[in-house]
């Protein structure tokens, strides 16, 4: 299947040149192997569009009562109506034109008197742009013209032109061709130069790219850790919103700190009552004066205990130490959660300070190296271009979201790129040089050896 014009454009300029030349040499040869004149004419205005975009395309011959011979669309051409009356008034004006021209509206208001229906034609659709194509049979003068049009006032630039022109020539050589049956031996001929060619391309030298899905996430963040075991009363930041250093984050649940802390003031008032009654009862009692020192000590740890109850208390509303975005997945999932000493709740991320993490299929793992150029489309904004490079290659192999084995790949942006952490899409990761034909045909390759066990 041929690739549109527009997935040529995402590709590597090597990469459309050969494609290009491939539909160019595929036409060419369609056009020749016909075995009629008739089938020539309906293979050029049919498959034209392949090497440049075109809303309608007709063969227009220059000598002979005939306007139209062949119109795109495999439709009956008819001689007698505006529309042909139109191609035979274009015709007479371009006679003698033997290079490429385009013609639109606004360029013809001083032959509006003499050529009414062309006028029509170029005003209907939008505004139609028409590009006049002579092809020659020989080098004396062309015997028929290609009239390509364009609607919606959508013009054609020089590199189309350019391309067409030369394409007029093949065209031509295929329309004064006699055409009668090929015989095999010709036929294997022309096969074997194909095989050639095609086998040339892909010899042709490239750069590998690969692609990968990947995930901006945040460089050097400052990590949200919980401060002692608790449940999570109320979490006060969402995912995505900017704080300052000082902000409340999230609430502990304080209910039964607040009734330990009661239960501790009563254990310390016991303690202290224990030990005034010991020391009351000492000036007597020897064994009562022998217990004030343990009793003092108990009092101690009960005071600790309150002590320490109170700085859960003050340490139960979580606050953060940096200015940043909150990274948090599952918002909804701390609340009421169960959280241990140590264990990392959020994150606050510099939004200016952020990179790139790819999954890189394990099978194209070897086409990366360190500082190899990245190619960066957000799936928020596919057409931008954002340019990156390989910092650091992974060797742990993990499985992506589409369920692949992937190594991760860390990369960091060649300019500064305010790009918020949580963001997806695709990465194109330059590799080695290597032949056209290796770039096409590597992963079937590896699936066949696979599939024979060699």
């Amino acid at each position: 299947m041929i690739a549109s014009p527009r997935a040529v454009q995402n590709t590597s300029p090597s990469h459309a040149v050969n494609t290009v030349l491939a539909r160019l040499i595929q036409l060419s040869v369609a056009a020749f192997r016909a075995d009629s004149l008739e089938k020539t004419g309906n293979i050029i205005v049919n498959q034209v569009h392949t090497l440049a975009k075109t809303d309608r395309a007709v063969l227009v011959p220059l000598l002979g009562r005939k306007r139209i011979f062949c119109i795109s669309g495999d439709l009956e051409p008819s001689q007698d109506n505006p529309f042909s009356q139109a191609v035979d008034e274009v015709r007479k004006f371009m006679r003698r034109e033997t290079a490429p021209r385009e013609v639109s509206a606004d360029e013809m208001p001083h032959v509006k008197d003499n050529m009414p229906n062309t006028v029509k034609v170029l005003q209907a659709m939008g505004g139609t742009r028409l590009l006049w194509l002579p092809l020659f049979e020989n080098p004396d003068e062309p015997a028929y013209a290609l009239w390509l049009e364009r609607w919606n006032n959508k013009s054609w630039n020089q590199e189309e032109i350019k391309l067409l022109s030369h394409a007029s020539v093949f065209f031509g050589k295929a329309l004064a061709a006699p055409k009668t049956k090929r015989s095999p031996k010709r036929g294997k001929i022309v096969m074997g130069g194909v095989c050639i060619l095609f086998v040339l391309l892909m010899w042709f030298p490239v750069r590998s790219r690969v692609s990968a899905p990947f995930q901006v996430i945040p460089e050097h963040p400052y990590y949200v850790f919980a401060p002692f075991d608790g449940v999570v009363e109320e979490l006060a930041v969402q995912p995505g919103e900017k704080v300052k250093k000082g902000d409340l984050i999230f609430r502990y649940d304080t209910r039964v700190l607040e009734k330990r802390l009661e239960e501790s003031y009563q254990a310390v008032a016991a303690a202290l009552a224990e030990l005034a009654r010991l020391e009351g009862a000492g000036y007597e009692d020897q064994e009562a004066r022998a217990k004030i020192p343990v009793q003092k000590l108990e009092v101690e740890r009960k005071q600790s205990e309150v002590n320490f109850i109170k700085k859960q208390l003050e340490l139960s509303e979580v606050r953060t130490e940096d200015d940043g975005l909150v990274v948090l997945d599952d918002p909804d999932a701390l609340i009421g959660a169960s959280l241990h000493t140590g264990e990392m709740v959020l994150r606050i991320a510099d939004p200016e300070r952020s990179k790139p993490r790819i999954m890189v299929p394990v099978a194209d793992a070897g086409l990366v190296t360190e500082n190899s150029p990245i190619n960066i489309r957000l799936d928020s904004d596919p057409l931008k271009v954002i340019p990156a490079r390989v910092k650091r290659i992974g060797f742990d192999v993990r499985m992506s979201d589409e369920r692949v084995p992937s190594v991760l790949v860390d990369a960091v942006w060649e300019e500064k790129a305010e790009v918020s952490p949580g963001q997806r899409g695709i990465a194109k990761i330059q590799g080695p040089e290597v032949r056209l034909g290796m770039q096409f045909f590597r992963k079937p390759l590896a699936s066949l050896r696979t599939l024979l066990g060699i």
